[in-house]
């Protein structure tokens, strides 16, 4: 302990006086007249005077984060041991509500300071004190026109002693100052900020375009890549690392949740789904949060200031900030989006509530369109997406006669391989093929269906034969180095596929049977000849 600690010891009253008068002087002239950019570095300096003179150790200052809830969170802080301003402490970044705090809140009301030493202590104060070293704390209120504004809390953490008037005098005035450099900093930059605010907003504006824009372009052939790509979008912007969307249903008379979706950053992106939240009730996970999102509200909050419930489940993710949009379509309880933070304890921004929840409808309005246009099994999409696209297909090309390249595949002794190795193994096989082919199929127009069983087409507009047979000489090799064991094909030891592939003028009087039925009889003569082949015929 230095002697500087101790100014004010063996003073009388009129040099304790002057010395605190003289010390409120420096700290104004610094505060008030500061030529330091950096607004730690000016509460800094500021307070080192006044610290000193009444024998600090720390002082905290805590600003008003939530007015009807009357919470406060850690603004600054200014330690002695540190030299200064030190690191906030992330457990006060929402000053928890306790039986203690509470009462103190309820004195400051009537703008009343509280000083409090160790051997006074209750026993609630003492279990939030004591930990954090205090044998003497002074808490200040600071109300700005007539309004609640936050506490500043003076510490002395080597002596149990009073803070006498003349000293509480100092300290109330220190904190309203501080208080008022806080205020004026903010208000300079008010106008940086709203910049900021609105170039911020454009952003958001135009990553929720291109959101749109993935989802309705669908340039992935996988409906799970589509909606990665938007959500990689979203989660860049907002800075968070975790997204997961559950889709609501009823059973047994209660509302169940269950994961469709999730993302998380540092695993690469999709990740799958936990089996404990599939068809899982809220009653037993998030008791709180039915209603709540039943309404249309939100939750934005520190995980661990939830309800228990909530807390333990989203402990489990590691999950230390959350942002949870309810989705609600045609006036039903359709589902909710969570995005979650795991690496920073922060209230999430009004503004970027609002894109939570634009982000939110798209997707759920994605998934929905999904079960409309993608196969459930294989990912890709089906039978009903083909003959809807097929039109469209036909129409723009029969424009300019142009060139439409068609091709039918069939997984070759598909039956055997379920009679053999059972339908979970064939159901495996299905999407594996499905998968492989995907990713032949690279241009923006083209595009590959499953047709129906193990069957599936590809759709190649403006390419030629020279373009099929090469997709189609990929295709084969491609499923063939999946090595898929198939130990009763006659065609290999492992899965292969027979294609079929017919070239086209478009022509006005063309429909998409034309093309399916002369590509499906070519299919049936790669399997005639022995299968694990493709068969190639003009239209």
């Amino acid at each position: 302990m230095t002697n500087a600690n101790r100014l004010y010891e063996g003073l009388d009253q009129n040099e304790r006086r002057e010395l605190y008068a003289n010390a409120l002087n420096k700290a104004l002239e610094i505060l008030v007249s500061y030529i330091e950019k950096d607004i730690d570095d000016i509460l800094s300096h500021g307070l080192w005077p006044v610290a000193n003179a009444a024998g600090l150790d720390r002082i905290i200052i805590f600003r008003i984060i939530d007015k009807d809830a009357m919470i406060c969170g850690e603004k600054y802080r200014w330690d002695r041991l540190t030299g200064g301003t030190a690191p906030v402490d992330a457990s006060l970044r929402e000053l928890p509500i306790t039986p203690a705090v509470k009462r103190w809140i309820s004195i400051m009301s009537d703008d009343s300071c509280i000083s409090l030493k160790r051997g006074e202590f209750k026993e609630d104060e003492a279990a939030f004190l004591s930990p954090r070293g205090v044998m003497s704390i002074l808490i200040v209120p600071i109300y700005t026109e007539s309004k609640f504004w936050g506490v500043v809390t003076c510490h002395d953490n080597t002596k149990e002693r009073p803070f006498d008037k003349d000293c509480i005098a100092m300290l109330r005035s220190t904190a309203r100052i501080c208080a008022s450099t806080i205020i004026r900093e903010e208000k300079t930059k008010n106008a940086e900020q709203a910049i900021k605010a609105l170039r911020r907003r454009e952003r958001m504006t135009d990553t929720l375009f291109k959101i749109s824009f993935i989802f309705l372009s669908q340039k992935e052939e996988k409906f799970e890549d589509t909606v990665a790509a938007g959500v990689r979008l979203i989660t860049d912007e907002l800075g968070v690392d975790r997204l997961i969307l559950y889709r609501n249903h009823i059973k047994d008379d209660s509302l169940r949740m269950s994961q469709i979706f999730r993302w998380d950053k540092y695993s690469g992106g999709s990740t799958g789904l936990v089996e404990a939240f599939t068809d899982a009730p809220y009653s037993q996970f998030l008791p709180s949060w039915e209603d709540h999102l039943s309404d249309g509200n939100p939750v934005n909050s520190l995980s661990r200031l939830l309800p228990a419930h909530e807390a333990a489940a989203l402990r489990s993710f590691g999950i230390a900030s959350v942002a949870v949009i309810p989705i609600h379509i045609n006036n039903i309880f359709w589902g909710f989006a969570l995005f979650g933070d795991t690496k920073n304890e922060r209230h999430f921004e009004d503004d970027v509530i609002e894109m939570m929840k634009s982000a939110a409808f798209l997707f759920a309005n994605a998934f929905i369109r999904a079960e409309v246009e993608y196969d459930a099994l294989t990912g890709i999409y089906n039978r009903r997406y083909f003959d809807e696209t097929m039109e469209h297909v036909i129409s723009s090309l029969s424009r300019s006669e142009s060139l439409l390249s068609v091709m039918m595949i069939d997984i070759d002794f598909f039956k055997r391989y379920n009679d053999t190795y059972g339908h979970v193994e064939g159901d495996k096989c299905l999407k594996a093929v499905a998968q492989t082919l995907s990713e032949c199929i690279t241009r923006a127009d083209d595009f590959i269906a499953r047709y129906g069983g193990e069957e599936f087409i590809v759709v190649l507009p403006n390419t030629d034969e020279q373009g099929a047979r090469l997709i189609a000489d990929k295709l084969l090799d491609n499923v063939r180095d999946l090595c898929l064991p198939h130990e009763q094909s006659d065609a290999a030891d492992y899965v292969t596929v027979s294609i079929g592939g017919t070239t086209g003028k478009v022509l006005h009087t063309h429909n998409a049977g034309d093309f399916v039925k002369r590509a499906d009889e070519l299919m049936y003569k790669s399997k005639q000849e022995g299968r694990d082949r493709f068969s190639y015929g003009w239209l």
